[in-house]
């Protein structure tokens, strides 16, 4: 395929996904659940997925694959001055309670590395606040061979 068809081909695709109001950020992770991952950016932060703005400042190291969901590593690094840096939230889209967790960098380097527990196969989402109000996304998916929250 030649680059001239290469991109009538992603501009027919992007056009068709946004003609049927499909968000192209929101397509091609493994377990995602927008509806129950919306819930909880509305109750932590007051405002919805089409709110946030995916960003390469922002990385989420996982696993592809873990055996158990009881433990699953996860590591967020941030590429901003930590006094720009508001808050990390951490999400996971099909977990019963969605949000992981909630931190407040301060004047400490904005990175979180810890473990966490995921249901089932899920995509996670890190969301960074920065003290101008803006929402950085960055998302990951995890498959998940045994669940570990009962």
């Amino acid at each position: 395929m030649n680059r001239r068809a290469f991109l009538k081909a992603t501009g027919v695709t992007l056009g068709a996904m946004a003609f049927l109001g499909l968000p192209a950020r929101a397509q091609g992770l493994e377990g995602e659940d927008l509806a129950n991952l919306e819930k909880a950016l509305k109750e932590t932060l007051g405002k919805g997925f089409k709110d946030l703005t995916p960003s390469d400042l922002v990385k989420l190291n996982m696993p592809k694959i873990a055996e158990s969901g009881a433990n699953v590593p996860l590591e967020v690094e941030v590429n901003l001055p930590s006094a720009q840096v508001k808050a990390i939230h951490l999400f996971a889209d099909k977990n019963p309670t969605p949000r992981l967790a909630s931190l407040k960098p301060m004047k400490a380097l904005p990175y979180y590395a810890s473990r966490v527990r995921l249901a089932e196969t899920t995509a996670v989402r890190a969301v960074v606040e920065t003290q101008d109000g803006k929402l950085l996304l960055a998302s990951s998916s995890t498959r998940v061979t045994v669940g570990g929250c009962g």
